[in-house]
C-alpha cells in the first residue's frame, strides 16, 4: 500500500476506470497523509472509520494502511462523483492496493448520514471530513459525524485554511463533548490582500491593536502559521441542551 501511495505522490498522477491517466488535484498532501494515518495507527480500538470524499483516495489509503491487520477493521466512503467526477480512480486505487475492508455508498452526504446514525449512531471510531466545502455542508457532515462517533473516537477535517470550513470548525470545536487532539499547521502563502491588511495593521501603535482588532484577525494578520488539518477527539456524549450557543461564533 505503502508503495502506491508513494506512486501517485511521485508522478502526481493516477489512473482511472477509464484507462486515462489524470493530473494529482484536490488530494491531501504527504504531510496530510501521515497526520491522518498517525491518528488511526495511535490508538488500537479504531477500527471503524467513515470518510466523507474520496476523490483519487489518497486519504483513504492512508486511512486504510493504519487500519491494516485489525481485526474487525471497516472502512465506509461516502462520494457520489467516484464515478463521474473521478473516474472511479479512487476505488481502483484501493481495489490495487488490495483493500478488501471497505465499503463504498455512491450518495450525497446529506442524503448518506442520516441514514447511517439511523443504523449506525455511536459506532464508528473515526470520521473524516473532507467533502463539500460550503459552510452549511461543512457544518452538517461535523454534525452528523457528531451523531455517528462513539465517545473517545476522533473528528478529522481538512482544509480549515477555507474560509467557510474554518468558520464551521470555531462552531463544531465548542462542543462541551469535544477536546482538541492535534493539528496540522503549515506556512501561508500570503495573498495581496493580506499583505495590504498586514501593511495597513502594521501602522497601528502595538498597543492599539488588541482594541481595534479582533484577536482571530489578529492571528491572521500576523501569524506565520495556519491550520490545515483538525483533529477533535469526543470525550463524552453530545448533551447540549436545546437552547445552547457557543460563547464565540
Amino acid at each position: 500500500m505503502q508503495a502506491i501511495i508513494e506512486g501517485i505522490q511521485a508522478s502526481q498522477q493516477v489512473t482511472g476506470r477509464s484507462g486515462a491517466a489524470h493530473r494529482l488535484h484536490s488530494a491531501i498532501d504527504p504531510e496530510e497523509g501521515l497526520f491522518l494515518e498517525r491518528i488511526v495507527s495511535s490508538d488500537p480500538s479504531v477500527k471503524r472509520t467513515l470518510e466523507v470524499g474520496c476523490a483519487y483516495g489518497l486519504s483513504s489509503l492512508h486511512i486504510c494502511k493504519a487500519l491494516q491487520r485489525r481485526p474487525g477493521a471497516k472502512h465506509t466512503i461516502l462520494d457520489p462523483f467516484q464515478n463521474s467526477q473521478w473516474d472511479g480512480a479512487g476505488i481502483r486505487n484501493l481495489e490495487e492496493a488490495g483493500v478488501d475492508y471497505f465499503e463504498w455508498i455512491e450518495e450525497l452526504s446529506e442524503i448518506a448520514l442520516p441514514r447511517l446514525m439511523e443504523e449506525q449512531e455511536g459506532r464508528y471510531d473515526l470520521v473524516f471530513v473532507d467533502g463539500w466545502h460550503t459552510l452549511d455542508h461543512t457544518l452538517l457532515d461535523c454534525f452528523y459525524a457528531t451523531r455517528l462517533l462513539r465517545p473517545g473516537g476522533y473528528l478529522v477535517v481538512d482544509d480549515i485554511v477555507l474560509p467557510p470550513v474554518r468558520k464551521a470548525l470555531q462552531y463544531i470545536a465548542q462542543y462541551p463533548c469535544y477536546r482538541t487532539f492535534s493539528t496540522l499547521s503549515g506556512k501561508q502563502s500570503p495573498t495581496l490582500r493580506l499583505r495590504l491588511l498586514r501593511a495597513l495593521a502594521g501602522a497601528l501603535p502595538a498597543q492599539s491593536r488588541g482594541s481595534l482588532l479582533h484577536p482571530d484577525l489578529e492571528h491572521r494578520l500576523f501569524g506565520d502559521r495556519t491550520v490545515r488539518m483538525l483533529a477533535l477527539q469526543k470525550v463524552s456524549a453530545d448533551t447540549r441542551n436545546w437552547d445552547w450557543y457557543p460563547s464565540r461564533f
